[in-house]
């Protein structure tokens, strides 16, 4: 009965040994740099390349940084994009229709640049600090940005200070750290 059971154990525990999910040696990894090419983003994390948990719309991100990098062509059109609160978003929309509208939440800071007839659609990044956009030609639609003070002594946070033009967090000192 003991060498039954003996038998049995061995043959449980070498069942469970193989089932081991064991890293891939192509994950392993000493640099973030070393994790390109996979289908998603991913980061070296104590030697390995492991998948992060970025906004949909980034082509590359770092989830601990909260950073997050969109690249759209015409190619391969984005749809809406989408910063989330909290992320620091670079934004480049290239080629007619690339990204139709740009979405910067509250607390989240984006720099967007649209080139190319409609690259970008319409703009919002008013809860966003701070907000740069650059719109070559034709390429943006309504462009909403943040503005800061009240009142008599409210400032738009655009390249000239007035409503509906590039955002600019340059423009006046209090914009760059609403």
């Amino acid at each position: 009965m003991q060498a039954r059971t003996l038998a049995a154990l061995f043959g449980i525990s070498f069942a469970v040994a193989c089932l081991v999910d064991r890293p891939s040696e192509d994950l392993t990894c000493s640099t973030t740099a070393d994790c390109t090419g996979f289908s998603e983003p991913r980061a070296c994390m104590e030697g390995y390349c492991v998948e992060q948990n970025c906004p949909d719309d980034c082509t590359a991100c770092d989830e601990g940084a909260r950073t997050c990098q969109v690249d759209c062509t015409t190619d391969a059109g984005c749809g809406g994009v989408f910063c989330p609160d909290g992320w620091n978003c670079t934004i480049r929309c290239i080629g007619g229709g690339a990204c139709n509208n740009v979405n910067c939440q509250d607390g989240s800071q984006c720099s967007i640049v649209c080139m190319g007839d409609n690259a970008c659609g319409d703009i919002d990044c008013d809860g966003a600090c701070p907000c740069d956009l650059e719109c070559v030609g034709a390429a943006c639609g309504s462009k909403d940005c943040p503005t800061v003070g009240g009142g008599a002594n409210t400032v738009n946070c655009t390249a000239d200070g007035t409503t509906n033009t590039e955002c600019d967090s340059g423009h006046d000192s209090r914009c760059a750290g609403c």
